[in-house]
């Protein structure tokens, strides 16, 4: 806390010495002792006294964040069970008439045709077979 090197508290000493002499330097040296024993003392109690009211005050924001918290729960639930509530007195649809059925178109679409081996074979050397008669064609005559 204070830079004092111990030549300064040599010095200090001396002074004291001279000043108070050999009989009063003993005792005023305890009375030192005691003063910052005391002052010591007093700078631990405020320091715990501020800690416990850090606490306290942190105790109480925790409380009322958790009070906070517990009334928004309270909410949220309230809402779900008046949903889960209002969703029960839902009436469902009434049945359309038969006439209205009977107009519907289908809602399924056909499904496409499966290409099997044999077609794809067949595609694909019909299609060899136009391009190979394409390139005689146009090899032949110089036309497309």
């Amino acid at each position: 806390m204070f830079d004092i090197a111990f030549s300064e508290l040599v010095v200090i000493g001396l002074i004291a010495l001279v000043v108070l002499g050999p009989k009063r330097l003993p005792e005023m040296a305890r009375a030192a002792g005691r003063w910052t024993a005391r002052i010591r003392r007093f700078v631990d109690d405020v320091k715990r006294d501020m800690g416990s009211e850090l606490r306290r005050e942190e105790l109480a924001e925790l409380r009322s964040v958790h009070q906070q918290i517990t009334e928004t729960k309270q909410i949220f639930e309230n809402t779900a069970s008046s949903l889960v509530s209002g969703i029960g007195d839902i009436r469902p649809p009434e049945p359309a008439p038969d006439y209205l059925v009977k107009a519907a178109p289908p809602l399924s679409a056909p499904a496409p045709e499966r290409a099997t081996r044999k077609s794809v074979r067949k595609k694909s050397a019909k299609a060899r077979n136009k391009k190979a008669s394409a390139r005689k064609t146009h090899v032949r005559t110089g036309r497309k």
